[in-house]
């Protein structure tokens, strides 16, 4: 019998306090399923014939009380778990699953994109910008990391061709032990680029995998002794004393030419070393061994996202901010990794990924970890590219480089603490392992190019080639540059929109890499400039930047700034390979501006540039900004607008863009709206109405070419347009010679058709019609959250006769909202939440409700029919002789009255003519009593009355 992952499911079983549940034997049965037996008799009559395919503790390797009553149970997905948790001794049973979907990437490694949420570059890998290390050297295959541990799956997808050897003493069937070894291999040097998995820092290097076996000190001395191994990785702790035999073996290796690296300890998160978490651990504390403490990598310090691990219920390690030391400081302040004056360095070790070992103990899977086990194996192999980028370099050198090329994170407050006993400063090492900077340090002592290279990236791809030939075609996305409404970009580089303040200035910053092999000190000869530009999908170098490029207010004819500078400031010193933060106040222009051109948010485009004496710009700039950018990587571009309905109270769901022509002749252009490459999950276009709304200009510039489109629909007879696709065009848009036009982008997400994904990225270009050449573009940033939501409700159908008045009233939501109603045409005809109307015919009313919030919109359709024939009048009612009847049946091809006595059923007909609106009936032959007067049309009744004969 062979069961599948997708057949079980995983549970987390914790026993109450002083239910410490030893598990004395676990036997496979003939259909995989376990005979368990504990040393609690009531437990073992219980579980007794239960399906079980896995039952084991989940935190073997830990001695905190809690996690050693928390066990694994596997169950098939039909069974019904209830009375597990119904049993006195278990104190909650929650889902927990390990494996997670895997997303692939064709510019960087092609396994170097992960999934949480959304779509994400490896954080832990971004963090310590291991890509740019790759483009010196991705690593040799003759050096060998050793990874001493506790057992390994050497089939895994992300093992087999890199373990060179495995010095398996003895058979592990411990799925747990078997996983750690695995997951620490995996991110020392897991295979790269191989189109499966994760990427590892190692990428190339070569895995020699070893148990513990043969004992501590002695199994990593006898795998240093294996030529080629330069480098050995410890995730355990062998003890929490010093031991003077211990530290002279450990010199010994170090002298001997081999490098060995081991976690710090997980603190108070695992007890490593005493009762709080600045405990010596060995061998981590040993002065031989590289001590590796543990980091966040994923969100800025500012956010709280509340992630849960993919399956489970659990969101302990959800913070994981950047550079961050401790786990969860908000609820948990004192939990953290192992933090001493011991350690060396830190490396990320919170939501790690790690390819691991599904429950049958076959299957490959990937998941998420965390501890100093998961941030030694990150210095591991940086060492490994260290020793590949200078192969003449000492496993002391080595250690040198690694732990004087770090970035310093005890700036960042929450690493500090005005108590002595809980400041980090000087217990996290000598920083954040930066891997550009220790392989970049290694090459240049082999080899120094005299010349000085002052860097910024288009992109995360850029690897300050000139020209840049790995960012795609577009160029204005680089993360260099960010805007915060405060001056704390130098800890949070999420970019927001700048907002006006008349009194207080933004902040811009621009981050500067020295990209030489030189040491460069701070000299007003080597500066960087920033410009800005209204956002724009069309400006020109340098009038768009620099103030030329103006436009007059059409109502009170002032003459309105387009663009200017924002500032001048001296690039720092700069050691090889290290960035720096350059900061810019910046006084946000008055939207008040802006206003007659386009009432909507509208905001900035901006120009990062270097200009030094001593790196001049290498090739000589024109007009075209996105040549310039993608030539010189002393030149960076971005224009991306935030749509933050996380924190909106008053939405503004999108922004305005320019679109122009900064030739001097007529242009015609294709305007381009489409969402990032390869995004996940639901296209934003069904997710969301993107809506595009034509200043006059531009309507009649895209009319004049003829109103080609594609995957775009008109809402009613307005300049109003929605997406339908996600490649929307418009097409031979024609501007005349220094025209400019504008347009509002906006987002407003659906009721019905929302996910949980969290972030949006979306594009517009504007093309050459006849190149095809992108001219420039912006980029929309749209960030959202879980939120209650809500349905439109018009109410009932309603049924009127003709002329009749009909009031139509839509259900107010608790949001603060706009209830907008439109004609079946499209056309918007009433805003607010009940209006009355008569319609001539039967009509499809849409009502439109979007909330105030968060631009959140949802539709409803109510319709009123409206009879065509009327019976208007009788009189006089009662009557005695003639009555006269008014009716309208003018659109009818036939109608006839029929008069019924109520009690002897005596009928009489007359027809009608549908040209007049009266008829007159002698009553004076009808008995007397009540008769129904009923208007037929077409053969089919309509409406009637009651007539009364005296």
């Amino acid at each position: 019998m062979t069961v599948n992952a997708q057949d079980t499911v995983t549970y987390k079983v914790e026993f109450k306090e002083g239910q410490n549940i030893q598990l004395l034997n676990s036997t496979t049965n003939n259909d995989n399923t376990l005979s368990i037996t504990t040393d609690r008799s009531n437990l073992n009559t219980f579980l007794a014939g239960k399906p079980l395919y896995r039952f084991e503790k989940a935190y073997p390797l830990f001695t905190t009380p809690r996690l050693q009553r928390i066990y694994l149970m596997e169950v098939p997905v039909s069974y019904n778990i209830t009375s597990f948790s119904q049993r006195s001794d278990v104190t909650q049973l929650t889902p927990y699953e390990e494996s997670i979907p895997l997303l692939l990437s064709n510019t960087e490694p092609n396994d170097y994109i992960e999934n949480m949420q959304e779509d994400r570059p490896n954080p832990s890998l971004d963090l310590i910008k291991a890509p740019l290390a790759w483009s010196i050297t991705t690593g040799d295959p003759n050096i060998y990391i050793g990874i001493v541990d506790a057992g390994f799956l050497e089939t895994h997808e992300d093992l087999q061709n890199k373990i060179i050897s495995n010095i398996d003493d003895v058979s592990n069937s411990n799925l747990s032990w078997l996983k750690h070894g695995t997951q620490v291999a995996s991110v020392a040097a897991g295979d790269t680029n191989n189109g499966l998995g994760m990427a590892s820092i190692g990428y190339s290097s070569s895995l020699i995998t070893a148990d513990m076996h043969f004992g501590f000190l002695n199994r990593v001395k006898e795998i240093s002794l294996i030529p080629g191994v330069k480098v050995i990785n410890c995730s355990w702790i062998e003890s929490c004393t010093f031991d003077a035999d211990n530290a002279l073996g450990y010199q010994e290796i170090l002298d001997s030419g081999v490098l060995v690296v081991a976690g710090a300890g997980n603190g108070t998160q695992g007890n490593s070393c005493g009762t709080d978490s600045h405990g010596y651990a060995y061998p981590a504390s040993y002065d031989a061994v590289i001590s590796v403490t543990s980091v966040g990598s994923r969100n800025d310090i500012d956010e709280y996202h509340n992630l849960l691990i993919p399956g489970t219920d659990d969101n302990y390690w959800a913070q994981s901010w950047k550079d961050h030391h401790l786990y969860k400081p908000a609820q948990h302040p004192d939990e953290s990794a192992t933090h001493n004056d011991k350690v060396n360095v830190s490396a990320p070790g919170i939501l790690v990924q790690l390819a691991s070992i599904a429950p049958d103990g076959i299957t490959n899977i990937y998941e998420y970890g965390a501890g100093t086990s998961m941030a030694a194996p990150f210095v591991s192999g940086l060492a490994a590219l260290v020793f590949a980028a200078n192969p003449s370099l000492t496993a002391a050198e080595v250690k040198a480089i690694i732990e004087s090329t770090t970035d310093d994170i005890y700036h960042i407050p929450l690493n500090r603490n005005t108590n002595p006993d809980l400041d980090l400063l000087g217990k996290l090492g000598t920083g954040r392992i930066n891997a550009f900077r220790a392989v970049k340090t290694a090459k240049c002592s082999e080899y120094s190019p005299p010349e000085k290279d002052w860097a910024m990236q288009n992109s995360r791809y850029d690897m300050f080639l000139e020209p840049d030939t790995y960012t795609d075609e577009i160029l204005h996305q680089s993360e260099d540059i960010w805007v915060r409404n405060s001056n704390d970009g130098q800890l949070i580089q999420t970019h927001q929109n700048p907002e006006y303040d008349a009194v207080d200035p933004n902040y811009a910053y621009v981050e500067i890499t020295n990209n030489s092999c030189w040491e460069t000190e701070e000299d007003t000869k080597t500066q960087v400039t920033l410009y800005w530009a209204k956002a724009s999908t069309s400006l020109a170098w340098p009038d768009n930047w620099d103030g030329t490029t103006t436009m007059t207010d059409p109502v009170t004819g002032a003459t309105i700034e387009m663009g200017g500078v924002v500032g001048t400031m001296t690039i720092p010193s700069l050691k090889i390979g290290q960035s720096k933060i350059v900061e810019f106040p910046w006084m946000i222009p008055n939207p008040d501006d802006y206003v007659n051109i386009n009432p909507h948010p509208w905001h900035f485009c901006l120009l990062a540039r270097i200009t030094s004496t001593d790196d001049p710009i290498l090739f000589s700039e024109t007009s075209y900004i996105p040549g310039n950018v993608r030539e010189n990587n002393n030149i960076v571009w971005k224009n991306t607008s935030i749509v933050d309905l996380k924190t909106m109270t008053n939405a503004t769901t999108g922004g305005v863009i320019a679109i122009a022509n900064t030739d001097n002749v007529s242009r015609n252009y294709i305007l381009e709206f489409r969402p990032k490459a390869n995004e996940l999950g639901k296209p934003l276009h069904e997710e969301a109405e993107i809506t595009i709304t034509m200043d006059s200009s531009l309507n009649t510039a895209w009319e004049n070419g003829g109103e080609l489109s594609q995957q775009i629909t008109s809402q009613g007879f307005t300049n109003k347009k929605i997406v339908s696709g996600s490649l929307a065009q418009f097409q031979n848009i024609q501007l005349a010679p220094g025209e400019i036009t504008t347009a509002y982008i906006s987002f407003n997400f659906l009721t019905e058709e929302l996910t949980n994904k969290r972030k949006f990225v979306y594009d517009v270009l504007q093309r050459d019609a006849i190149t095809n050449e992108i001219i420039g573009g912006e980029t929309f940033e749209i960030r959202k959250d879980d939120r209650p939501i809500f349905a439109a409700d018009a109410g009932e159908d309603k049924e009127i006769e003709k002329n009749e008045s009909v009031t139509l009233s839509a259900a107010e939501i608790d949001d603060s909202a706009t209830y907008n109603w439109y004609d079946p045409e499209g056309n918007l005809i009433y805003t607010g939440s009940n209006f009355t109307i008569s319609p001539d015919v039967t009509k499809k009313y849409k009502l439109e409700i979007i909330s105030d919030v968060d631009g959140l919109k949802d539709y409803d359709e109510v319709e009123v029919k409206v009879n065509p024939y009327k019976l208007e009048s009788i009189s006089p009612n009662p009557v005695s002789a003639n009555a006269t009847v008014i009716y309208d049946a003018e659109l009818a091809n036939s109608a006839y009255l029929r008069i019924v006595h109520t009690n002897s059923g005596t009928e009489y007909n007359y027809i009608l003519d549908i040209l007049e609106t009266s008829l007159t009936i002698d009553t004076s032959l009808f008995a007397t009593g009540s008769y129904v007067v009923a208007l037929i049309c077409n053969g089919e009744f309509q409406t009637s009355k009651i007539l009364v004969k005296q």
